[in-house]
């Protein structure tokens, strides 16, 4: 049985986390920091209304193949301190620094071995963290290889599609009161407000809105860090992922300075389960919530067990 154990990383606030460690005879092993997606979900993948728990279950795996992980929660988020709506992309990369320090300090962990797994948000901050502290290896997970500023418009312009393409009376709706278009005009007014206020947190339309890591997260370009990235990767991304481009795995490995291998895993989506369907992005979470009881895709699993195996041997 492997251990698993609530900790505190000390960082610019205290950041709870959960470390396992493989239950096996061994003075010390290879460790993975699982560095998560965007918004409020917890150290396991979770928010309030929609347990994935993929976090939970990528941790087990891995240390059942002998890796210590450590995932954890955003500033602001569950068991760390901060206030998450005023937290910065920048300020996602020093913690995850942090987290890294904090398994170099570990007595368990093997100090040559330690690689960072980022799935989608983490999958772009990721080469970011390396650049400030080099590690063995990154596992790069529906990662993108564009400016951020491209990435998040072709997003918001494949949900528009969706809504001109809407049959029936409500297509016919939306098409008289040109709903399309006024909701690009809204999203482009709010945006050139958030890009022009130096506010941390804004509140636009009766909601606060996280203006400082949206400002940042625009000005990021990936394809500056992935540039300067001197260590193994690994990128996966499933085929039926359209959150983000599945074709920029092929990308990633190109750019980056070292040996990397990349994969498009058939049917796979975004949280790591088959889907057979062809998913929405007005629909997404609702598509998602039908396969939170489905297992994690085997072929995922497969490959970073092998990629892995020569951290372990």
């Amino acid at each position: 049985m492997n251990k698993s154990n609530d900790v505190m990383i000390q960082a610019t606030y205290p950041l709870g986390g959960t470390l396992t460690i493989p239950d096996k005879p061994s003075p010390e092993f290879p460790a993975i920091l699982i560095i998560s997606g965007s918004g409020k979900g917890d150290r396991n993948g979770n928010l309030k209304k929609m347990e994935m728990n993929i976090y939970k279950d990528l941790a087990e795996f891995l240390t059942l193949i002998g890796f210590v992980t450590l995932r954890y929660d955003k500033r602001g988020i569950s068991q760390s301190g901060g206030d998450f709506l005023e937290t910065g992309v920048v300020d996602f990369i020093d913690d995850a620094v942090e987290c890294i320090k904090f398994l170099q300090s570990h007595p368990k962990v093997d100090n040559n071995r330690i690689l960072i797994l980022g799935h989608s948000e983490g999958a772009l901050i990721a080469p970011a963290v390396f650049k400030k502290i080099p590690v063995s290896g990154l596992i790069l997970l529906a990662g993108a290889a564009e400016p951020s500023k491209d990435l998040l418009p072709r997003q918001n312009e494949l949900a528009y599609a969706e809504l001109n393409r809407k049959k029936g009376i409500k297509g016919w709706l939306i098409r008289i009161f040109k709903v399309t278009e006024k909701a690009r005009k809204q999203n482009s007014k709010i945006l050139t407000k958030i890009m022009h206020s130096e506010k941390a947190v804004m509140r636009l339309g009766g909601v606060k809105l996280n203006a400082k890591w949206l400002r940042e997260l625009y000005a990021y370009n990936v394809c500056d860090y992935l540039n300067e990235v001197t260590c193994p990767v690994l990128a996966i991304t499933g085929e039926k992922d359209i959150q983000v481009p599945p074709e920029h795995v092929k990308i990633i490995a190109e750019m980056v300075k070292w040996e990397a291998e990349w994969h498009i895993v058939p049917d796979m989506n975004h949280i790591f389960r088959k889907y057979e369907g062809q998913h929405t992005m007005l629909g997404l979470l609702k598509e998602y919530k039908t396969q939170l009881n489905q297992p994690m895709d085997k072929e995922l699993l497969d490959r970073l067990d092998k990629w892995l195996q020569r951290y372990t041997n």
